[in-house]
């Protein structure tokens, strides 16, 4: 199906075809989970408009690390991690022509994106009920702790959130093994980058829907609800038993984790009887196939704790690469576990074209995630660098609303710009 943007289809003539090309995405978002989801779909070929305070800008440019230059600018490596291949105007929403500006913007735009708390873009007059009636085609994601009332209301809308409050709701950080009681923070924006992940899809699904429809709507995304969403085997597991599972086990099978081998440690992935059998045979345990504690996953599971010994044992005397190799040719899943210095030296990686160095004039060259999505016959992205605070807001109020240097050097004077 042919996506038809607002744009016409020819703005999309210069350089390799991508998904999105000729799509417009406007983006109001700071932090985490809204840059990474417009900056994916950046990275398909969608003009993505960042629209920023001229007071900083995303707060996510301020926060350390941060190198300075002898100019006295500086560069948040947090900052570069999400906001490659945008552009960025500086733009004062507070004022009533920068909210103006902003609405013609938005009736020019296929997609708004936003992550401010719930509410805000509404008081100030630019929220998706004021943008709707511009632009009935337009689509709003926005992406929230706890969700917008006008979509689905939660009695927690109002709380403020980062991606920990979501991993703590969801019940995610009393999953991973642990030494103690106190549960344990998963170690990386796990809420925010599923949050970044489901809001891009539900832009893509509302542009697909309004093919059909000729009008946009609202896309609705919590963090919460994120981070429910990937414990959900914990979710179906309680609700049939009235038992959370133990701490860094799988809950219906084993064995599923990390076994120290001689030299570090690898994991082993037994999902379902048939991989249970061919486990057995690699590790010369054939018994082990009648003996009641162990005659399913959820039994397994339940008797870890006389399972391990057998594996430990077999284990003691072999490498990692040892260890994996035969368990692989065996048929069972398993591999080392890597730490991140592992994952650079990684050949899959390097085939895969997963680190995607930036160029920085601060930094250098700094290696970040890639995009994951490899589709044939669409070029990777690009490595560019994410902008200067308001480097294009000339270019785009130029593009977009045809304002002349005139105009422009008339919101500039008055600080709109």
């Amino acid at each position: 199906m042919n996506i038809q943007p607002n744009v016409p289809a020819a703005a999309a003539a210069h350089g390799p075809e991508r998904p999105l090309t000729g799509v417009r995405v406007l983006a109001v978002e700071n932090f985490v989970a809204g840059p990474f989801a417009s900056m994916w779909l950046a990275d398909a070929g969608a003009e993505v408009v960042k629209v920023e305070s001229p007071e900083g800008g995303d707060f996510a440019r301020g926060s350390a690390p941060l190198k300075r230059g002898e100019d006295g600018a500086t560069q948040s490596l947090s900052f570069l991690r999400s906001n490659r291949n945008k552009k960025s105007v500086a733009l004062d929403l507070k004022s009533a022509d920068g909210k103006r500006i902003y609405t013609q913007l938005a009736c020019e735009a296929d997609i708004v994106l936003e992550n401010l708390r719930p509410g805000v873009m509404d008081r100030l007059g630019i929220g998706y009920s004021a943008l709707r009636e511009h632009n009935p085609r337009l689509i709003y994601v926005a992406i929230s702790g706890f969700g917008h009332a006008d979509v689905m209301p939660s009695p927690y809308t109002d709380h403020p959130a980062f991606d920990i409050i979501g991993q703590a709701l969801s019940g995610l950080m009393y999953r991973p093994e642990r030494q103690d009681d106190r549960p344990t923070y998963l170690g990386f924006s796990m809420s925010d980058l599923q949050g970044g992940i489901l809001a891009a899809q539900g832009a893509l699904l509302a542009l697909y829907q309004r093919e059909r429809t000729g009008v946009g709507k609202k896309v609705d995304i919590s963090l919460y609800d994120a981070s429910l969403v990937q414990n959900e085997i914990s979710v179906a597991m309680y609700s049939a038993n009235r038992k959370p599972a133990p701490p860094g086990l799988h809950a219906v099978t084993a064995p599923f984790g990390s076994f120290r081998a001689s030299d570090g440690y690898i994991v082993i992935a037994v999902l379902g009887e048939h991989i249970w059998q061919r486990f057995c045979d690699v590790i010369g345990k054939p018994d082990l196939l009648d003996d009641p504690r162990f005659q399913d996953g959820v039994a397994r599971c339940a008797n870890s704790d006389a399972l391990n010994p057998h594996i430990d044992a077999w284990l003691h005397t072999r490498t990692r690469a040892e260890a994996a190799g035969a368990l692989r040719e065996g048929g069972v899943p398993a591999s080392a576990v890597n730490d991140i210095a592992d994952v650079f030296a990684c050949p899959h990686v390097a085939a895969r074209q997963m680190l995607m160095t930036l160029q920085d004039p601060l930094w250098g060259p700094v290696q970040v995630a890639g995009n994951p999505i490899k589709m044939s016959d669409v070029p990777e992205p690009e490595a560019g660098l994410p902008p200067r605070l308001g480097q294009h807001t000339d270019s785009v109020l130029g593009d977009w609303l045809h304002l002349d240097a005139r105009q422009l050097e008339t919101l500039r004077a008055s600080k709109v710009i």
